[in-house]
């Protein structure tokens, strides 16, 4: 948690500490937190939905993530709610766990995602058409586990190169990413002259971020110095099944030098026979003043086209409210020959989260421009606000 550093307490520091050195034990230790006032600070509305111990137990997770977006296309100006946050779907799971020895463990995570109203699916042309069924087998995975020797995953789950154009510890991503699209993917981009055209914003901008879920068999090495290499190689079987064996390679960094955390990865992936795809991103949160910076970039290389973007995002957070942390962030996005030959992608956005340590909840605000230009088109561009609320438990 951030800490804001005041002139004056910065000022009293040193002789404060001096003169409490000089105290007895019992009266030092009087200011320190007691086992109830650290009891009520990690307090949540909801307890955990776990039986069991740390080194054996089967946990109920999941979370609740809704809010009301609005979408200007330059043509037209519409409201679509409740929907579903595509920056972080509503979802539900359950974890498994046992600890063998000191060394080896072993688990499983089931996972599932229910979103009848999303933002990467509403457009001009369904508004107001849920759909019930619109739901997904995110995880249904094994894992063994060593301090010693590494992690091997089997079953559905994230590919190596999963999230590795995404890592960002601006602490706003519930409502702004790299993935500039999940925000709005849905709707249409509209021409000057009025119609519609049959871009969607998700088909204009995206980040490349590796492989996502498979079916498939992965492996982590232990960390060493912060360090991980993993690689996989699996095959998608939903939504569909495509009998296309893809592979892929990822190395990541998550430290903490002095005040500074720093996350990191890159990865190379093959999407398909005629695909290669490079993506990679970092953040750096300077812990004390809570600014941080994330940057993010990828090339991928296809048969037909050859889409590359990079992304750049600053951030702050610190603690104005007894409630919880507040994160402000803003960001820029911009893409080449993404949908097609030629065309580009620009995107400028804000964010605003709020966080209720106690209920478990984050309220957020987010604005976005959406720039996307191909040769020969005239296309207005097209504006975005999503507000809402993501509930854990």
């Amino acid at each position: 948690m951030p800490i804001r550093r005041w002139p004056l307490a910065a000022a009293l520091s040193v002789p404060l500490l001096s003169l409490a050195s000089l105290l007895p034990a019992a009266a030092a230790d009087a200011t320190a937190p007691t086992e109830a006032e650290v009891a009520k600070a990690k307090a949540t509305l909801i307890p955990k939905l776990r039986t069991g111990n740390d080194d054996a137990y089967i946990e109920l997770y999941g979370q609740i993530n809704k809010g009301l977006l609005i979408f200007d296309d330059g043509g037209s100006t519409l409201g679509y709610g409740p929907v579903d946050n595509g920056n972080s779907s509503t979802r539900a799971g359950a974890r498994i766990y046992g600890r063998v020895n000191d060394d080896w463990g072993m688990g499983g995570n089931l996972e599932w995602e229910w979103t009848p109203y999303s933002t990467n699916n509403v457009n001009q042309l369904n508004r107001g058409d849920y759909d019930w069924d619109a739901n997904l087998l995110r995880k249904a995975e094994l894992y063994l586990e060593s301090k010693t020797y590494g992690k091997l995953w089997l079953g559905q789950g994230s590919m190596a190169s999963d999230g590795s154009a995404e890592v960002d510890l601006s602490g706003t991503t519930v409502v702004g990413y790299a993935l500039v699209s999940d925000m709005a993917g849905g709707p249409f981009f509209r021409f000057s002259d009025g119609t519609l055209t049959s871009v969607k914003v998700k088909d204009a901008f995206t980040d490349f971020d590796g492989l996502g879920r498979k079916l498939r068999v992965r492996y982590d090495t232990p960390q060493y110095a912060g360090f991980t290499l993993s690689s996989s190689v699996g095959t998608q079987v939903v939504p569909t099944t495509t009998d296309v064996t893809v592979w892929d390679i990822a190395a990541r960094y998550d430290n903490t030098l002095s005040d500074f955390k720093i996350s990191a990865a890159i990865a190379y992936s093959q999407p398909g026979n005629d695909q290669s795809l490079v993506d990679g991103s970092v953040s750096v949160l300077h812990q004390p003043s809570g600014l941080s910076v994330t940057a993010a970039a990828a090339y991928s290389d296809e048969e037909t086209v050859d889409g590359r973007y990079g992304y750049l995002k600053l951030g702050y957070q610190t603690k104005y409210f007894e409630a919880g942390k507040t994160a402000f962030s803003v960001d820029a996005y911009y893409g080449k020959d993404i949908d097609a030959p030629g065309s580009s992608s620009t995107s400028f956005g804000a964010q605003l989260v709020q966080n209720l340590d106690y209920y478990q909840t984050e309220l957020y605000l987010g604005l976005r421009s959406y720039d996307y230009q191909e040769p020969a088109a005239d296309i207005d561009k097209s504006y975005a606000v999503l507000g809402g609320a993501r509930v854990k438990f």
